[in-house]
């Protein structure tokens, strides 16, 4: 995804063909000039075409790039050059195959076209090569905008999401045209939990010609948790016109044409999100045998979703897992109303017949801390995101915990998330303090409910 919309006047086709971008900064203001008008563009997209079938290979992976079609692109590009470079690297990274986009980009951090530099610091930060791209970034040559706009997304990569979405605002406030801070500000607000100004801010971007297909797609899966379903088959469709073969757009788009005509059961929606809490449930928090509780520690299996991930087959087959185990295990599952095996192989969970999924079912008992306020009673409620932790705190509680709310994070004890692979005493204490400034903190073992 480009950081710069540059303005220049209006290029013919016939014009640009001639007279080809020898640069990439040139190529990407000859794109904002082809594609600005309608007309023009779709002559432009015939040009394009005519070369690709005459096989024109430079003017055809120039042209198909500029067209958003990034595939072909790929197809016609030769060479080692740093335009080469450029629409191998860029093609890869709107196609979604990040680290191979960091591959061909490698070293373009210190090329002299700042559109290349920036693009090789974008490919970086989606590949998550974080302390990649914290280094790169410190030798690259930058222009003042994108200087300020890749020191908000370091702030972003180190954790610092509030500042982050203040330094996309001040790149904005700048050039409101700054593709890339505009992305990367509605995601971040996504993340956050402010779904409505994220869907506003991805609108805008739809103004831009091609449309990003990553903000296509991110735009689409709002729309469809908002049951918007005709305009998220809009954004996946767009997608898939592009790039027929984009996984993602296929898959989402499957999804959410079939939600189309779907019933909306409200009870079940309720019951599937009672389950989701549930499911978030430590084992730590059941009487189990200390045979069956090590057994499921050396599996790794450390919340509930965990256990009914797994099949009978699955545990007895580890060492030391028998009968006597799996039957305490089953008798806990279906005292929650809970069986082995209902995850499927989407990754999301089935509902089983027997789970009622009842008001109080998933309530988190927070008797260790005493009485609590309506502010304490508030801050459950907050998005993780907005706590601002550690790139590594927060990617243990958000993406291996699966964790959304404040709230969600307190049915852990400080063991169980020691217990974590790369979760240690430093991410310890830093959310210990987060929690203290909301009044609260996490139990100790010794503190769960006989």
């Amino acid at each position: 995804m480009m950081t710069e919309a540059v303005a220049t006047p209006p290029i013919s086709p016939a014009a640009f063909f001639a007279a080809p971008p020898a640069t990439p900064r040139a190529l990407v203001a000859a794109r904002h000039a082809v594609l600005a008008d309608s007309l023009n563009a779709d002559k432009f997209r015939s040009a394009v075409a005519e070369a690709r079938q005459a096989n024109n290979a430079s003017l055809a992976a120039l042209g198909s790039w500029v067209t958003g079609e990034y595939t072909k692109s790929l197809q016609f590009v030769d060479g080692t050059d740093e335009m080469a470079t450029f629409l191998r690297g860029a093609s890869l990274l709107e196609l979604g195959q990040s680290v191979a986009a960091a591959d061909a980009l490698k070293g373009a951090h210190t090329a002299s076209d700042e559109i290349l530099v920036a693009t090789a610091l974008e490919a970086l930060v989606a590949a998550r090569d974080f302390d990649g791209f914290i280094a790169a970034r410190q030798k690259a040559k930058l222009g003042a905008l994108d200087a300020l706009y890749f020191e908000a997304v370091e702030a972003e990569v180190e954790g610092d999401y509030p500042g982050a979405v203040a330094g996309y605002r001040a790149v904005l406030a700048e050039d409101e045209n700054h593709i890339a801070a505009r992305f990367r500000m509605a995601y971040r607000l996504d993340l956050m939990g402010q779904d409505r100004e994220a869907i506003s801010e991805y609108e805008v971007l739809l103004q831009q010609r091609p449309i990003p297909s990553s903000a296509l797609i991110n735009l689409g899966i709002l729309y469809e948790d908002r049951n918007d379903f005709e305009k998220a088959c809009g954004c996946f469709g767009a997608v898939l016109r592009r790039d027929p073969s984009n996984p993602r757009a296929r898959l989402y788009f499957k999804d959410a044409h079939e939600s189309l005509d779907m019933y909306y059961d409200e009870d079940l929606e309720r019951k599937e999100d009672k389950l989701m809490q549930i499911l978030r449930t430590p084992i730590s928090d059941f009487e189990l045998s200390v045979r069956a509780r090590n057994c499921l520690a050396n599996m790794d299996i450390r919340t509930l979703g965990d256990l009914v991930s797994r099949s009978e087959i699955e545990l007895l087959e580890f060492k030391n897992f028998g009968e006597t185990s799996l039957n305490e295990i089953k008798r806990v599952l279906t005292q929650k109303g809970l069986r082995l095996g209902l995850r499927r192989e989407d990754g999301s969970f089935i509902v089983p017949d027997e789970f009622e999924g009842g008001p109080d079912g998933a309530e988190l008992d927070l008797e260790w801390l005493g009485e609590i306020g309506d502010e304490q009673r508030e801050a459950l409620e907050l998005q993780i995101s907005s706590l601002s932790l550690s790139v590594r705190c927060h990617r243990a509680l958000v993406e291996r915990l699966n964790l959304q709310r404040v709230g969600d994070i307190l049915r852990y004890t400080e063991e169980d998330l020691l217990a974590m692979p790369n979760f240690g005493i430093t991410s310890l204490n830093e959310l210990q303090n987060k929690l203290e400034e909301f009044g609260l903190r996490l139990r100790k073992a010794k503190e769960l409910r006989n």
